[in-house]
């Protein structure tokens, strides 16, 4: 049957590829296959003119019946061969019109795609702006938001207008391959990433993958810093300052949840900017963390880092561990890390919490024996842990988020990592850790000497 079929294409082209995929969901192996240069130009040759007057490919031809348009042959296919190989267009009304839906919304898509990563093709030197590809690229970001929004509420092993694979997918998937072949990060889209993952693996697509990707697997790196995560990140404002635990706990929070980008704006204490109108009309407590992402204000840093991990769970690093066991461990230790820091505070800002006439040191003296109890605790826990553990287990989880900044404060303020091993062992290795690194407190990069407070301790 498909003897009399003639298909003129190049090597990487989304529409070409189209046609290509379907052909091998229709079981029609065999046909002409004619592959062009486009380096060459040979798609503006007499050839493809005489099949396709607009001198484009894919340039197809069943007969003496021409269909040059992707999407037209698609259907085409799909019509003619109905009863063979894939069915690619369901029966379910529901099922067709989501298919239909999210076919055309393709073609925004490829088009969104094609003007940031052939901008330089299309657009003449002289004419070139920056801000031009600044906001194509903007308007990728949003378009790639909407297809990750998709998939996500399709969920895990979902094609792209349900469970079976569709005419949706035989059409689209051309253009996803495309942006992670210049350099879309499936770390930071994980939705599309798990969906070209499961594409690349048919045998309809594995067939007709384009030539000159398998002769040099390595793409481009055009679409690096395209990012969906720092759009999301634009309507978030965190109000801090620098040292302060709860603070930084949200910010370590930001980072592990690749939400970078934010609105960052760093008060100082010194000037008590934590007690401005700016700080009390989105807390009343006239303290930070003050958090705010789009209308949702969430102040408490506890609360704020539950919030972005609920919210933007399938991104960046998984901060509540699936099973039950180290779930329980987790919140065990995370709440427990409230104390921790309360023991910690009555130690260090005991002089500015109790008024000079109230400050006694035996008072003091009762607080620092309360904080070296706890100190051992949580030495303890590190110890029946395995060397190079974290707080909740081998994996990195919302416990460490709370709890780093509290360790790091005490071994500023003097702790004795020889006195507690454990502790120092943990706090080397969190220290380099990539989120931790992006947060650190400003004012310890410029001073990396701190105070002796708890060196007795």
């Amino acid at each position: 049957m498909a003897q009399d079929m003639t298909l003129m294409w190049g090597s990487g082209s989304p529409p070409c590829w189209r046609v290509m995929i379907a052909l091998e969901e229709k079981k029609l192996q065999g046909y002409n296959s004619k592959l062009l240069s486009f380096d060459k130009m040979e798609h503006k040759s007499q050839q493809v003119l005489d099949i396709n007057p607009r001198g484009q490919v894919p340039a197809f031809k069943h007969g003496n019946i021409i269909v040059n348009e992707s999407y037209a042959a698609c259907f085409y296919l799909e019509s003619q061969f109905k009863s063979q190989g894939a069915k690619l267009i369901p029966d379910g009304p529901e099922e067709q019109a989501l298919m239909y839906q999210r076919m055309f919304e393709g073609l925004a898509f490829y088009d969104k795609l094609g003007a940031v990563i052939l901008y330089d093709y299309y657009v003449p030197e002289g004419e070139r702006l920056e801000s031009a590809l600044k906001r194509n690229k903007e308007t990728l970001v949003t378009e790639l938001k909407l297809w990750e929004g998709y998939l996500e509420k399709l969920g895990s092993g979902s094609y792209l207008a349900g469970k079976s694979l569709t005419m949706t997918d035989v059409v689209v998937f051309p253009t996803v391959a495309t942006a992670f072949r210049f350099g879309l990060s499936a770390e930071r889209y994980p939705r599309l990433g798990e969906y070209y993952a499961l594409m690349k693996e048919r045998p309809s697509v594995k067939a007709s993958w384009p030539p000159h990707w398998l002769e040099n697997p390595k793409g481009q790196d055009t679409l690096k810093d395209i990012c969906l995560r720092e759009t999301m990140a634009k309507n978030m404002t965190l109000l801090w300052g620098s040292g302060s635990p709860p603070c930084w706990r949200v910010m370590i929070a930001l980072e592990e949840k690749k939400l970078q980008g934010y609105n960052s704006r760093l008060l100082s204490f010194d000037k008590e900017e934590n007690k401005s109108q700016e700080v009390f009309n989105m807390n009343p407590r006239g303290q930070v963390p003050s958090f705010k992402h789009g209308d949702i204000i969430v102040n408490e840093s506890y609360a704020a880092c539950f919030y972005l991990e609920r919210q933007f769970k399938s991104q960046g690093t998984k901060l509540i561990p699936d099973s039950t066991e180290e779930q329980v461990l987790m919140y065990q230790r995370m709440f427990e890390g409230l104390t921790f820091y309360d023991k910690l505070t009555a130690v260090i800002f005991y002089e500015y919490y109790v008024p000079e006439g109230e400050r006694l040191d035996s008072a003091v003296k009762r607080h620092k024996d309360a904080l070296t109890t706890e100190l051992k605790l949580w030495e303890g826990y590190l110890q029946k842990m395995d060397s190079g553990s974290n707080l909740a287990g081998k994996s990195f989880t919302l416990a460490d988020v709370v709890i780093f900044p509290t360790v790091a404060t005490l071994f500023r303020f003097g702790l004795s990592e020889k006195c507690y091993p454990k502790l120092g062992e943990y706090y080397a290795l969190l220290r380099e850790r990539p989120s931790i690194k992006a947060s650190w407190p400003p004012h310890w990069l410029e001073n990396t000497k701190g105070q002796e407070t708890l060196n007795d301790v």
